[in-house]
């Protein structure tokens, strides 16, 4: 009888070496990765029950005063599913130490949740708050032609981007992530805060009516969406340098005085949830091009003690 035994095994791999089943997972670590994914999925959700209830007439149900004032619509309720989605992606690292799991499977998985969450769902956001005024179900648009097509351009750009930068961050990377100070191009999740940010200041503004000075601020900051999901993914594929701020900032002890910060930060959110998001959202994304400007700026001022080579004529 002939052995078939042989039939199980999968083939070699490019290193010669045979490749095995994956027989086990962590449990909390990827489950965290999960409820990043399930947030992401929720929030695209709501993207479509923005736009379902732009053409049909299916308002938002929420009645109560204090809810109503955190989700005023269905783009706000997905773009704080989105800063819940952080908040899980942060934990998953975390829970892979603290347990010792730290495996190729949850990299994968990491990225497979980022993608959706900090990628294709900011971008379906931004397009479900602009299709309905762009081709309203009745009356004149409120967003021209040109605006509705930088912002689909911007769009499809910052989710193209998003998955170049998760695929490059797995090809790159070798060293775990408790040992990196920085990361190389926005983080998806960053380039995802500076988006949501955006979308919630702008349901704030909405909602509120604010009119400040005569001014329509809420007008402003949509015109600027697409052109900030465009400058977002470029600096997701960019060389600039990130800190790691969980690493950077969290991990590591601080002197009192930045309690004072801490508190000052503390009062803004209680003040304003929604100002808050922008000014950390936008200081973040800044902060890449600043750190690059210092260091071009240092290297170029000589060093102090360091006299110039004297010129030396030829014989």
């Amino acid at each position: 009888m002939a052995d078939f035994s042989t039939d199980r095994l999968e083939p070699p791999d490019g290193n010669g070496r045979s490749k095995r089943p994956l027989l086990s997972v962590a449990l909390l670590p990827s489950a965290a990765t999960l409820g990043n994914l399930l947030c992401g999925v929720l929030a695209i959700m709501c993207a479509l029950l923005a736009m379902r209830s732009a053409y049909f007439d299916a308002g938002h149900q929420t009645t109560n005063a204090h809810l109503l004032a955190w989700f005023p619509t269905y783009i706000a309720v997905g773009a704080y599913l989105v800063v819940l989605a952080m908040v899980f992606d942060a934990l998953d690292g975390r829970l892979a130490r603290i347990t010792r799991h730290t495996t190729e499977f949850g990299a994968q998985l990491d990225s497979i949740a980022d993608i959706v969450s900090f990628g294709t769902a900011p971008a379906m956001l931004l397009l479900a708050l602009l299709l309905p005024l762009a081709v309203p179900a009745e009356g004149e648009p409120v967003v021209n032609k040109l605006e509705w097509r930088v912002a689909l351009l911007g769009a499809l750009v910052y989710v193209s981007c998003a998955a170049i930068r998760l695929a490059r961050y797995n090809a790159e990377n070798i060293e775990e992530e408790a040992a990196q100070p920085s990361f190389r191009g926005l983080p998806a999740p960053g380039a995802a805060a500076g988006m949501v940010a955006l979308l919630v200041l702008h349901e704030d503004l909405v909602f509120e009516q604010v009119a400040l000075l005569g001014f329509d601020w809420a007008g402003a900051v949509r015109c600027s969406l697409g052109v900030v999901a465009f400058l977002l993914g470029m600096l997701m594929v960019s060389r600039l340098d990130y800190v790691h701020v969980f690493n950077q900032y969290v991990r590591r002890e601080h002197p009192p005085i930045h309690l004072v910060g801490l508190v000052v930060l503390v009062g803004i959110g209680i003040f304003s949830p929604q100002i808050l998001l922008v000014v950390l959202a936008g200081v973040y994304v800044l902060s890449g091009v600043l750190l690059k400007l210092r260091r071009k700026r240092s290297d170029r001022q000589p060093v102090k003690g360091r006299e110039a080579p004297s010129r030396v004529d030829a014989p």
